[in-house]
């Protein structure tokens, strides 16, 4: 079990550890409890015991992977079979053809879910004060919203119960709830949790409040927009929601932006930063993550796409293929590509040079030849940077710069936003970053006063799915940049926005190309370029299909169909598969 420490004010001892780890083990095998150790009758006594229990739930949040591993929230593409279009894999990735077995996320988020019940179950009968026991039933219900969700969102329909059932009970094999029945019981947990739960428990490294709200605020834009893109229906009752939430935690003066964009994704403290609502914190000797080395000492790094590159503007808001916008210089060399471009650009990826099989930089290849830097933080050295399961860097979780996203979103999707939604959200963002700000007449977006018209909005590739407005392109645009790296937060946003068509490599040839380098054209390097010099970084031949609508949700594991089917339950196999 992955040892996630929380607590902000000590280092847990291994004993404590150990203790967490038996807790858990007495709620997965109640019936033969080990003599020496707590069992489900004499666990549930003390405040203290529903804290250490509660720590467990935090595992779920993979953050930047765990010691060694590459399982991660960032970055990585690691054996979950995640695939994104911002970053391309250092080998190239396929989806997967036909049903495994078993899935390591369904066997996680069942097990999650069922710790969840149980204390939901017990903490009413523990003796502790009524605030603090409101608080853990608050987290309880957070924990299991947060998975269902998971779940929802990554299989569809699936089986869903908010009892913590006995192994022979009838209940625990029920045909699976529809996908919208799931997140309408994720948003009741929510709404339930939401006046429970303390205003703040261990700053930010612990489930409160705010929490929720902004948990709610993600469900909820998911779910609008997955209603009006996916199944073509109303969601604006979700996006009213997912607005609401946003307010409630852009109103908590507590939060406020860090003055550098960066510094969410390198700093080596991220305690009580005011900008993260929800942070996983690594602590040396009891755990580390391997981002940093990685991306330090890779022998080829995960590189950016040229269909990610070329969708961030240049700083006075425009696009780089917009009519007339003299601040693109091109890409016939690293200098102009990065000129004038997005700050954030330049701060998440090398501008001294790129990298490739026949040029390291310092050391470093990529494999589409831009040299990720992002999570490098020049305080750190030795094994911090170097060595695997050693790297300190925290992970964001929740943060405010999503919550204002989140807002701006869904006020273009209601179709309501107007210049004061624009500055109370997006626009905050927008300023710390460098850019200029928007401005909308609802529909429409311009920057410094200029009618913002990217091409890119309206090609075949778009009208696969459909186009959409203008101002809404620019929020998508913006949180695509903002979130550059969060590999799992834009997958779920193409998902949700039905966009899968990007990660096609026929309809969308630039999700596996690099950067331009024009001196290796007609030259016999092992980097590989097409005839205008863009990395190709796959062998010849290789390609993606985005198969619709099978891509969209992963297969539910032949075992599990199996063992319904077994206890005459039928569990449905997704549309594809």
């Amino acid at each position: 079990m992955r040892k996630l420490i929380t607590n902000s004010k000590i280092k847990l001892s291994v004993a404590l550890l150990t203790f967490a780890s038996l807790a858990v083990s007495c709620s997965d095998f109640l019936d033969t409890p080990p003599e020496d150790v707590f069992s489900d009758d004499n666990f549930w006594t003390s405040e203290n015991n529903v804290k250490t229990y509660s720590w467990l739930n935090y595992n779920t949040f993979n953050g930047y992977g765990n010691n060694t591993g590459v399982t991660a929230d960032f970055y990585f593409h690691a054996a979950t079979g995640l695939i994104d279009d911002n970053l391309a894999n250092n080998v190239f990735t396929n989806f997967p053809t036909a049903a495994n077995s078993t899935n390591a996320n369904w066997n996680e988020y069942y097990t999650l879910i069922r710790r969840c019940n149980l204390m939901l179950e017990r903490v009413p009968n523990v003796p502790m004060d009524q605030a603090k026991k409101n608080h853990y039933i608050g987290v309880a219900k957070f924990f299991r919203a947060h998975t269902y969700f998971r779940l929802a969102q990554q299989f569809g329909d699936v089986p869903y119960t908010d009892k913590y059932l006995a192994q022979s009970d009838a209940n625990v094999y029920k045909p699976a709830l529809s996908r919208a029945e799931v997140i309408d019981n994720v948003i009741k947990d929510l709404e339930e949790a939401i006046p429970m739960l303390l205003n703040v428990d261990d700053s930010n490294v612990t489930v409160n409040k705010y929490t929720a709200y902004a948990l709610l605020s993600r469900v909820c834009l998911g779910e609008g927009t997955y209603r009006k893109y996916n199944l073509g229906q109303n969601g604006n009752t979700y996006l009213q929601k997912a607005k609401d939430a946003s307010l409630a935690v852009m109103n908590n003066n507590s939060y406020k932006l860090n003055t550098d964009w960066k510094a969410l994704y390198n700093s080596v403290e991220l305690l009580g930063n005011t900008e993260v609502i929800l942070t996983k914190r690594y602590i040396k000797g009891v755990l580390g993550n391997s981002v940093q080395s990685y991306t330090n000492t890779s022998t080829v790094q995960n590189g950016l796409t040229k269909f990610a590159a070329e969708s961030y503007v240049t700083t006075n808001g425009l696009p780089i293929k917009q009519t007339g916008n003299a601040q693109y210089l091109g890409d016939n060399n690293i200098a102009n590509t990065f000129a004038n471009r997005d700050p954030r650009f330049a701060k998440a990826f090398s501008t001294a040079d790129y990298a490739y099989s026949d040029k390291p930089f310092n050391g470093l290849t990529s494999i589409t030849g831009y040299v990720f830097q992002l999570y490098n933080n020049p305080a750190t050295t030795g094994t911090e940077v170097t060595t695997g399961g050693q790297n300190q860097i925290d992970a964001p979780v929740f943060t405010l710069s999503e919550v204002y996203l989140n807002y701006a979103e869904a006020c273009a999707e209601l179709g309501t936003v107007t210049n004061a939604d624009l500055n109370l959200s997006i626009n905050k963002v927008r300023t710390r970053a460098g850019i200029a700000t928007l401005t909308t007449d609802g529909t429409n977006a311009s920057a410094n006063g200029v009618q913002i018209d990217d091409p890119q909005r309206t090609t075949a590739l778009e009208q696969k799915a459909g186009v959409v407005n203008p101002i809404t392109w620019e929020i998508r645009r913006e949180r695509r940049i903002e979130f550059m790296s969060w590999t799992t937060m834009r997958k779920e946003d193409l998902m949700r926005w039905k966009k899968g068509d990007y990660l096609d490599s026929n309809a969308n040839p630039d999700v596996v190309l690099g950067a331009r380098i024009i001196a290796l054209i007609g030259t016999n390097s092992k980097t590989k370029v097409n005839s205008d010099g863009y990395v190709i970084p796959y062998a010849a031949g290789v390609s993606r299909l985005f198969v619709s609508p099978k891509n969209y949700l992963s297969a539910i594991p032949t075992n599990d169909i199996s063992l319904y089917a077994a206890e005459g339950v039928t569990l449905k196999q997704n549309p594809g598969w």
